[in-house]
């Protein structure tokens, strides 16, 4: 199904899901406007509402991760796909980001008009394109490796026994991750000049997305509320055997963020930090401690701030939906992910 097809069946779905609240209709491009638009009107408006739309033949948690990350908030347009999985519908619903797609899942928010609609089967006929199985490195064993060699980029051409001790896995995975890495094209070994990563920003993208599909979900998270609500603008995390991250790191390396959680990364039980903020355990507690899974000294900025490394600041920012947390996750990739050169 080209796209010209794939708007019309997401207008027609759209529009059996609405009857006569709305009227939608697609419009194709022209020389003026080189891509197809959508004309939307609420029952009882006046005037139209035009968005342009943006084609995405296969959505994943990847591909959502890169257009949360890359909107345009004072763009009207709207995502156009085969189908929205449930949980993905969640995601770009919390990021404002309006979709519709051909199974009749929706997403259109406007002054005197709301519709989201989620968990829609894809009907009968609907052909899907087929999500490619992602390789071994997007695995969670594979994102550990993954995280160390783009948090550390001189990892790469280290011994692979130092990246398996900085990602806490065998000495056999690292050597296969990296021969895939090679046949991917996201390694290239120059011989005497070492080996150098390739399509950085492609492979952040992916890790990211992979983190939070994979990762994020298995982690060990512990939940406890402090006695002082804001004992986190004075803490020293430092002596406390702990890290920044989440809400507040952002906020520490951006100055951009005003934390709603509070999450603090450690190995094992933090108890100096527990005890010296009498904290107490807490399912629904405001506080979340998460286990370190990485093996690797901080830079001069990881100390100074008391943070986890930027890549993960980053993902856990880009996962909350958001608005002002993916803000801040922008501004990081780009002071602390980006290459200076731009170039990936």
């Amino acid at each position: 199904m080209d796209f010209p097809d794939l708007i019309e069946r997401a207008c027609e779905a759209f529009r059996q899901q609405v009857g006569k609240q709305a009227t939608l209709r697609a419009c194709p491009d022209t020389a003026e406007i080189p891509h197809t638009t959508l004309v939307f009107r609420p029952k009882g408006a006046k005037i139209d509402r035009i968005y342009a739309t943006e084609p995405v033949p296969a959505l994943d948690a990847t591909t959502v991760t890169r257009l949360i990350r890359d909107r345009d908030q004072a763009a009207r347009k709207v995502v156009i796909t085969h189908f929205v999985p449930i949980e993905l519908a969640a995601r770009l619903k919390d990021a404002g980001l309006q979709f519709l797609d051909a199974a009749g899942n929706a997403y259109l928010a406007e002054p005197g008009f709301f519709l989201f609609i989620r968990g829609c089967p894809p009907p009968p006929g609907l052909v899907i394109p087929a999500a490619t199985r992602p390789p071994r490195i997007f695995n969670p064993t594979g994102l550990k490796v993954l995280f160390v060699l783009l948090a550390r980029p001189d990892y790469v051409d280290r011994p692979y026994r130092n990246i398996a001790d900085a990602a806490g896995v065998a000495l056999g995975t690292v050597a296969g991750l990296m021969g895939d890495m090679k046949e991917l094209g996201y390694l290239i070994d120059l011989g005497k000049e070492g080996k150098r990563l390739q399509q950085r920003g492609k492979l952040i993208d992916e890790w990211t997305g992979a983190y939070v599909r994979e990762f994020a979900a298995r982690r060990k998270v512990r939940r406890f509320r402090a006695e002082d609500p804001e004992w986190w603008k004075t803490a020293d995390l430092g002596q406390l055997g702990a890290l920044w991250g989440g809400d507040v790191a952002g906020d520490r390396l951006t100055g951009y963020l005003k934390p709603a959680e509070i999450t603090v990364y450690a190995k094992g039980t933090p108890g100096p930090l527990l005890q010296a903020q009498r904290m107490r355990a807490d399912p629904r507690g405001d506080v979340a401690v998460i286990e370190e899974f990485w093996n690797f000294p901080p830079t001069d900025v990881e100390a100074e701030t008391n943070t986890v490394p930027p890549l993960l600041v980053y993902a856990d920012l880009m996962a909350t939906g958001d608005p002002r947390a993916i803000e801040t996750a922008g501004l990081i990739h780009e002071k602390y992910l980006a290459r200076p050169d731009g170039k990936d």
